[in-house]
């Protein structure tokens, strides 16, 4: 029998919503996207939030550039559920995995408006698609080591900036980020 989500330790917990949130900035970072910040919610740190900075323009229906741009944020969004699962699925985030996760609800719901953008003919197909991007980015070794060392970050400090995500990802061998959109 799972564990139920209050009989989990804050501290595990917290360590959760920290790998949550450095899926968000890790796959972000892949992807271009410059963060503003993350950080974990008080007064335990079990919720969290990621912060990019806007976009400069909106996103328009019939640009194959938007169009891709839509699909990278799915991805993006993706990458928490993402993050977190690595955490539950080893070292002591594997004892007390809660057997369904519900920290995913607000990002599913930002998706919203880019998958009406995308209109796909099945929209839980393109959401498993950017699962499967987000998971590739993050199982990539220097991925996973930036990943762990943001998640430790943020879970010790309970906030992250721009500058501290681009000193680690800088200090990571291989860590690339893909090639521009144009």
């Amino acid at each position: 029998m799972m564990p139920s989500l209050d009989a989990i330790p804050p501290a595990i917990r917290r360590a959760a919503c920290a790998f949550h949130e450095a899926g968000h900035i890790v796959v972000g970072w892949h992807h271009g996207r410059a963060i503003t910040h993350a950080w974990l919610r008080p007064p335990h740190g079990v919720s969290g939030e990621t912060c990019f900075a806007p976009y400069h323009r909106g996103f328009q229906p019939d640009r194959a550039g938007d169009r891709r741009r839509a699909e990278v944020e799915i991805t993006i969004l993706s990458a928490g559920h993402c993050g977190e699962m690595i955490y539950w699925n080893e070292g002591p985030g594997l004892k007390w995995y809660p057997g369904e996760l519900h920290s995913h609800a607000d990002d599913l719901a930002q998706m919203q408006p880019f998958i009406a953008l995308l209109q796909p003919p099945e929209a839980g197909l393109l959401r498993a698609r950017c699962t499967r991007a987000a998971t590739a980015i993050l199982y990539q070794p220097a991925m996973r080591q930036a990943h762990a060392a943001i998640a430790g970050r943020l879970r010790d400090a309970s906030r992250i900036g721009a500058d501290e995500v681009e000193a680690m990802m800088a200090g990571v061998a291989g860590a690339q980020r893909a090639p521009p959109e144009r």
